[in-house]
C-alpha cells in the first residue's frame, strides 16, 4: 500500500490523505478499483478520528481505494467551504485516477453525521460529483431560519458565517429540498436512538429520493447511540454504547451495495496457475 498526501491549503489544514492498493500481478483483475472518499463528522467544529482512517482501511480490505478529505471546520468553514474542498477533492481523485489506480466512474463518498451532510451536499450540489453515497447517521435538515435562530445553531452560523441569514441562505443546507433527478444513488443509515440527529433528518432524504424516483437504499437500526462509527469495541473509546453488532452490519451492507450499483468482481472457474519463475523475476527486479 502507498500513502499519498496532498495539501488543499498553503498551510496543510485542508489535506487529503490516499491509501493506495498498487498492482499486484497475483491479483491482476483488480489493479484499478473503485474509490470511496470518507468525510469525517464533529459538527463541522472538529473532525472525528474515529470516523477517519480506520473507515478508510476497511474499506481497503474490500478492495477499495480509499481516501480521507480532512475540510475546513470552525471559522474556516464559512461560506461553506467545505463543500468546494469536497468537490475539488473528488476532481483530483478523477484527475489522478490512473496514477492512483482508480475507476474514474466509480467514485462514493462516505460521511459522518456533519460528515454526512458535507457528503450528501457534494454529491447534490458539488461542482464535481460523486457516482454514489454512503451516509451515516446524516445531518440532512436545519429547518426554517426564525427556528434555528432561537435554537443558537452552530452548524448554520458556522457555515453561513453570520447570525443574520434568510431562509434562502438556510435552505442552501437544508439538502432534502435539492434532491433531483441526477442525485447519484445513495446508502443510508442511522439508528432510531439517535438523539443529537434524529431519524426525521434521513427520512426527509429519502422521501426526496422517493419523490424524484432515485435509488437509494435505506436502513434505521433500533440500537445505537450517535457517532457509532463502525460500531466495533476498537474505536469505542472504553464506551459500550458505542459498541453493537446488529448497527455494525451496516459496513457489509453498503460493501454489498457498492458491488450492486459499481458491478460485482468477475470470478470465472478456471484451473490453478501460477508461473514462480516469473512472480520471482519480478519481485527480484523490483527490489534492484
Amino acid at each position: 500500500m502507498k500513502l499519498l498526501e496532498m495539501n488543499l491549503t498553503v498551510n496543510g489544514r485542508v489535506k487529503l490523505t490516499g491509501y493506495i492498493q498498487m498492482p499486484s500481478k497475483e491479483m491482476g483483475t483488480v489493479a484499478k478499483k473503485p474509490a470511496v472518499l470518507i468525510f469525517p463528522g464533529g459538527g463541522y467544529a472538529f473532525l472525528s478520528d474515529r470516523e477517519a482512517e480506520p473507515v478508510a482501511l476497511a474499506y481497503a480490505a474490500q478492495g477499495f481505494q480509499t481516501f480521507v478529505l480532512r475540510y475546513s471546520v470552525g471559522k474556516h468553514a464559512a461560506g461553506f467551504q467545505p463543500l468546494k474542498e469536497a468537490s475539488s477533492a473528488i476532481a483530483l481523485i478523477r484527475e489522478h485516477a490512473d496514477e492512483w489506480h482508480v475507476i474514474p466512474d466509480q467514485i462514493a463518498v462516505c460521511g459522518f453525521s456533519a460528515g454526512g451532510h458535507l457528503a450528501c451536499a457534494v454529491g447534490l450540489q458539488g461542482e464535481h460529483r460523486p457516482n454514489a453515497l454512503i451516509l451515516s447517521y446524516p445531518a440532512i435538515d436545519f429547518g426554517g431560519a426564525e427556528e434555528a435562530k432561537a435554537a443558537q445553531n452552530k452548524i448554520v452560523e458556522t457555515l453561513l458565517g453570520k447570525t443574520d441569514y434568510t431562509q434562502k441562505d438556510i435552505d442552501v443546507l437544508n439538502l432534502h429540498k435539492h434532491v433531483t433527478k441526477e442525485a447519484p444513488p445513495a446508502f443510508i443509515w442511522t439508528t432510531g436512538e439517535d438523539e443529537l440527529v434524529i431519524v426525521e433528518h434521513s427520512l426527509k432524504l429519502v422521501a426526496g429520493y422517493a419523490a424524484q424516483k432515485r435509488p437509494f437504499e435505506y436502513h434505521v437500526f433500533q440500537k445505537g447511540e450517535h457517532g457509532l462509527s463502525l460500531a466495533q469495541p476498537v474505536l469505542a473509546n472504553g464506551r459500550k454504547s458505542m459498541v453493537d453488532a446488529h448497527a455494525a452490519k451496516w459496513f457489509e451492507l453498503s460493501v454489498g451495495w457498492l458491488r450492486s450499483n459499481f458491478g460485482e468482481l468477475e470470478v470465472v472457474d478456471k484451473p490453478f496457475e501460477f508461473n514462480f519463475e516469473s512472480f520471482a523475476e519480478e519481485q527480484s527486479t523490483e527490489e534492484c
